[in-house]
């Protein structure tokens, strides 16, 4: 019998504003979405997903549907490197605030449809991105 996997949940949030979706740039210029992983003790996933957004970009949203899942492996870099990440995208609406990046991102930006040509840079974070246009 094999043993269980140890491994991190998180949730990302596909922001509409206006039709175009927030993206994040991380420190390695890789394409990355407002969200990240469940803390210890949280059980309300919405609660927890607002948070993260509210920390990293300072906007409010409203948290819509799950609509994509997807994984990776945490980098070298990272402290927890070669675990898995397990992700579920949600489908959420500018509420209000001021945009402000977090010191964990680069730059951002409000992309739309036209922009994914640019943007692929095969991750499944862009894959994602990819899904949530094909459905609107």
């Amino acid at each position: 019998m094999a043993n269980d996997q140890l491994f991190f949940v998180g949730q990302k949030a596909f922001i509409n504003k206006d039709g175009k979706v927030l993206i994040l740039f991380n420190d390695r210029n890789k394409i990355d979405l407002p969200g990240g992983k469940i803390q210890e003790g949280e059980s309300d996933f919405q609660r927890s997903l607002a948070r993260e957004v509210g920390e990293e970009t300072g906007l409010s949203i409203e948290i819509g549907d799950p609509f994509v899942t997807w994984s990776f492996s945490l980098p070298e870099t990272h402290a927890h490197a070669g675990k898995k990440v397990f992700l579920v995208g949600f489908k959420c609406v500018y509420k209000g605030g001021e945009f402000k990046i977090s010191n964990e991102h680069l730059r951002h930006e409000w992309v739309g449809k036209e922009d994914l040509p640019r943007l692929n840079d095969g991750s499944g974070h862009f894959k994602a991105l990819e899904k949530y246009f094909a459905d609107r």
